[in-house]
């Protein structure tokens, strides 16, 4: 049974990736974008990555495609994407295509697959219980670094969006 639903999830992401790049109409491809975001949050749940599948549905799929969908209504769609071409464009996108592929298989080639070592505990993994685990004690400080670095591009965006002659 989770063969299938992991190939129907998988279907599911390739077609809604496909419909993010194909659409001409930017609405579309956000709402393609959030069937990819769904799709991944399944597999993710296939994984027994609980955690990750429910912070994948709430954050991406529910805050950040929202986000997208006001943005693209407030600057507003834009009716036709423009039809004319650059002059070599479609052989630039086919030789970085071929690239993108000639990379990857360079990079798989020296890949061995191995099975998860024994002596980890899986029934904890991908439980908010082990995610916790992990970020207070092994990655604490990379965890409040990461903090501290948001915290001071807040600050920054705050900063740089005032007007001139605000003395707030």
């Amino acid at each position: 049974m989770a063969i299938v639903i992991f190939f129907i999830a998988a279907a599911m992401a390739v077609a809604g990736g496909i419909g993010v790049i194909s659409f001409r109409q930017p609405i579309r491809s956000v709402l393609s974008l959030v069937v990819v975001m769904i799709a991944l949050s399944v597999l993710f749940l296939l994984l027994s990555a609980q955690f990750i599948f429910v912070a994948q549905v709430i954050v991406y799929a529910g805050a950040v495609m929202v986000l997208f969908l006001f943005v693209i209504a407030l600057l507003g769609p834009a009716k036709e994407i423009a039809k004319s071409r650059l002059r070599f464009q479609a052989s630039l996108s086919a030789l970085f295509v071929l690239a993108l592929f000639g990379l990857l298989w360079a990079m798989l080639q020296g890949v061995t697959y191995r099975q998860p070592d024994k002596t980890v505990d899986m029934s904890i993994f991908g439980t908010v219980q082990s995610i916790g685990l992990g970020l207070f004690t092994k990655f604490l400080y990379p965890f409040e670094l990461t903090s501290l670095l948001l915290l001071v591009a807040a600050i920054g965006a705050i900063y740089l969006s005032r007007k001139e002659g605000d003395d707030r």
